[in-house]
């Protein structure tokens, strides 16, 4: 009998409960990673996240073998993997973490899951987020997680029991199975060296300017933790960050604006938790059709490419293009003005936008893409002026040159709005289909419109049931609403 530790985003030794109570049976461990290719072709995952997994996954089994452990790794549907082990190797119980992942990796668990009731094997899963299966409140939700995050990290073990007469399978990570080639030129290194460095200079040095430089596309680059693919693939544990956090001898304001970003991590990823049709269509069923029927191919090439004509949006959506990374600020314009200035329906660039991630995590990805979208019902729309931001974001345009050389006969002065610029080279740079401004104010009529005719009161109270914060909600009943008031310099 032999126990199966199953990874799949959680390519750490701390902190890590499969790994510690596999260990508490004296059964030997197979620690097991399946490469799914049915999973890297779909149109939310792409070869840049899976060469980030890979360096990930190479610096994962040397820390195992440092404990006398193996990693094997396999390459096919994880039921049929499983299902040839247990006929050499018969399973006793699996291990692994809570993964709130896409619908295609949900209903993947569900059928591991079954397979393992029929065989009679054990199934051991364990949080590495705040997150809570089953029919939780969200007014109790905060309490549970701060009693989770509050709780011991878990140690790792001293040496582990592992099967080793096996073939280890690395050589199959230099093959990616997808059908793409959506490679990112200058993106953030996986791996747990690089996870720990990371880390180690954000809290040293970076995060002393980390509430002033995160807005920014240029500065946050720098500013911003750059933690997300770390903790997106469990390279570094949630929790662990979350106390070490506490413990800095750092300006304290820097600190509590990190911590509570960390918090709103699980946040989000409850949403998805709670109702996972987040991912499939309007969390607020009287706006599912909102933008049905009025999808513009061409325009939508246009975004996913950086050639919409609104040099901030291009610039934006290039960094992303080229490093898989961008701020949290500038994912949120390129998805309100994809859904907004657009009027683009969501699930599409929400897909696109998934796969040009290397730190896709769907948990916060579907819940912030349908904030931006205006289809919760709760949250305010946010129509973001791509020309403001701009322009106070990028003054001098240094970073819309450096993204957008074809501009560089534009003066300053027509940077931010080359089509007011009578000498603009439309051969290279074209005009918008609609001016920014034009746009925002269509889609607001649109938006007003379609809210007064549609909207359902008892569906509203439903969502702010299941999802809204318990801060939001006691904001609303005292009659002022911070959310709303802090949202206004977006416009």
């Amino acid at each position: 009998m032999i126990n199966v530790v199953w990874l799949k985003r959680d390519f750490r030794i701390e902190d890590h409960a499969p790994l510690k109570y596999s260990q508490k049976n004296n059964l030997p461990t197979l620690f097991l990673y399946v490469i799914e290719p049915k999973y890297w072709q779909l149109n939310d995952t792409s070869a840049r996240q899976f060469y980030f997994i890979s360096q990930t996954i190479r610096s994962y089994a040397e820390e195992l073998e440092k404990l006398g452990g193996f990693l094997c790794i396999r390459f096919g549907n994880v039921v049929d993997i499983l299902s040839k082990i247990n006929t050499c190797y018969p399973i006793s119980a699996l291990f692994c973490h809570q993964e709130t992942g896409n619908n295609w990796t949900y209903e993947r668990d569900k059928q591991v899951f079954n397979w393992c009731n029929l065989q009679h094997i054990g199934i051991h899963e364990y949080r590495q987020q705040a997150v809570f299966r089953g029919n939780i409140k969200r007014a109790n939700w905060q309490k549970k997680a701060a009693q989770w995050l509050d709780s011991p990290l878990i140690s790792a073990p001293n040496r582990l029991n592992s099967l080793i007469s096996f073939h280890s399978g690395l050589e199959l990570l230099d093959i990616y199975p997808g059908n793409d080639n959506f490679v990112a030129q200058d993106m953030q290194l996986g791996g747990i060296p690089n996870a720990k460095n990371t880390l180690n200079s954000f809290f040293n040095t970076r995060i002393n300017k980390y509430l002033y430089g995160i807005s920014s596309p240029v500065s946050s680059v720098s500013s911003s933790s750059r933690l997300s693919p770390y903790l997106c693939y469990g390279s570094l544990s949630l929790k662990k960050v979350i106390n070490e956090s506490y413990a800095l001898c750092v300006n304290k304001r820097q600190k509590a604006g990190f911590i509570s970003r960390l918090y709103w991590h699980s946040h989000f990823v409850q949403k998805l938790e709670s109702e996972p049709r987040y991912e499939l269509e309007a969390v607020h069923r009287s706006l599912v059709k909102m933008r049905e029927g009025e999808f513009d191919e061409i325009n939508f090439e246009r975004w996913k490419a950086g050639y919409t004509g609104v040099p901030f949006v291009d610039a934006c959506m290039r960094m992303l293009i080229h490093t898989g990374w961008i701020n949290f600020r500038m994912r949120a314009m390129l998805v309100a003005y994809a859904s907004y200035h657009l009027w683009l329906d969501w699930p599409k660039t929400a897909a696109y936008l998934a796969s040009t991630f290397i730190d896709y995590e769907p948990g916060i990805h579907y819940p912030q893409i349908q904030m931006q979208s205006g289809t919760t019902g709760i949250n305010p729309p946010r129509m973001y002026n791509p020309v403001a931001q701009g322009q106070k974001l990028d003054p001098q345009g240094d970073f819309i040159r450096r993204y957008l050389p074809e501009l560089a006969h534009v003066p300053n002065a027509y940077l931010h709005t080359p089509w007011l610029y009578s000498g603009l080279k439309t051969d290279l740079y074209d005009k918008p289909d609609i001016l920014p401004k034009d746009a925002a104010r269509q889609a607001k009529a649109k938006v007003s419109s379609y809210y007064k005719r549609c909207i359902d009161s008892s569906e509203t109270r439903r969502v702010v049931r299941v999802h809204a914060s318990r801060a939001s909600q006691a904001n609303n009943k005292s009659g002022t609403n911070k959310q709303h008031r802090s949202q206004l310099s977006l416009f």
